[in-house]
């Protein structure tokens, strides 16, 4: 039976404590065809050893360094090096189910899919927890996608991606450090080349958190940062011409992120002003909810805020 070759890409920043367990997870892997490659990305710990001396015992396992260029670019250093049929992401710092790679590459390879996206776990202290599944799976095609990547409530993380390698060049990372969610980008060019991808409800990444962590707590971001994002989509999606496509997809987006993204709202600006002419009358709830608020900002955060802590709250009870 065909087995493929799959690049699984790990960008490393001081993370010598998590190494390891990275590390045992993809070596545990019941497939077994692998090609693994660390991008050390300029550690000021001894995170840059550690990787030469797993490199140095496994034949398949590749360790480069780089100076400090944030993680958008380690991983496409590391994709740039692979020679895999197929790449995939992992964050040294989280870990992959045992059997995560043996079910994408043999779902991918029964559906002939260009990309597979599954679902992640959440390991908070030690407690494993499966996000809500999907309301649908099975095969789409890359306008659905596209359409799905854009809306904020899924969740499609680069982690959770496989795909093919070809579909993979060095214009699919973006170089720019602020932006508050480089991976939308990445996911919509990605959605832009495929034809056939596999949306599945299968855990197939581990992410480790703990009650402290900004994706537990909530992080803000300045208005600046989500300005030059949406700057950027808009331009790949007129490039490629989605943009009426769309176009109600990032207008939502837009309402999401100055909602529960923004901390600073200043209501003179420009953006704010845009955001606040659309009309939302057709919109879910949510967004029309959000939009009403965003006209006192005080108050909104207020609701934020609270909602926040009573998620935190209730989680502890559980």
């Amino acid at each position: 039976m065909y087995q493929p070759k799959v690049s699984i890409i790990i960008p490393v920043y001081n993370a010598s404590l998590y190494l390891d367990r990275c590390r045992q997870s993809v070596i545990s892997q019941t497939y077994k065809n692998l090609e693994v490659i660390f991008v050390n990305d300029g550690s000021t710990d001894n995170s840059g050893e550690i990787i030469d001396e797993i490199a140095a015992s496994s034949p398949n396992v590749l360790a480069l360094h780089q100076e400090n260029q944030g993680p958008a670019i380690a991983r496409r250093t590391g994709v740039l090096k692979a020679s895999g049929d197929y790449v995939m992401f992992l964050d040294s710092d989280d870990s992959l189910p045992h059997d995560s790679v043996e079910y994408m590459v043999n779902t991918s390879l029964g559906e002939n899919l260009d990309a597979f996206y599954g679902l992640f776990n959440r390991v908070i202290d030690g407690n494993v927890k499966t996000i809500a599944p999907r309301d649908f799976e099975g095969v789409i095609g890359g306008d659905d996608m596209l359409e799905n990547v854009l809306d904020p409530t899924f969740m499609y993380h680069a982690a959770i991606c496989f795909s093919k390698r070809d579909l993979w060049d060095a214009d699919m990372f973006c170089e720019d450090r602020d932006l508050p969610n480089e991976d939308v980008l990445t996911n919509v060019k990605l959605s832009i080349k495929c034809s056939r991808i596999g949306v599945y409800n299968k855990p197939v990444y581990n992410y480790h958190l703990v009650g402290t962590s900004l994706t537990m707590t909530g992080k803000y971001f300045k208005v600046p940062y989500f300005k030059k994002l949406f700057k950027l989509l808009y331009s790949i999606l007129r490039e490629n011409g989605k943009e009426e496509l769309t176009k109600d997809k990032v207008r939502m987006m837009e309402v999401f992120s100055l909602g529960f993204l923004i901390e600073d709202i200043d209501t003179s600006d420009e953006w704010y002003k845009q955001v606040m002419s659309y009309d939302v009358s057709r919109y879910p709830r949510k967004i029309k909810v959000l939009h009403m608020l965003l006209h006192c900002p005080w108050l909104l955060h207020l609701c934020v805020k609270s909602n926040r802590l009573i998620k935190k709250l209730m989680g502890k009870q559980r």
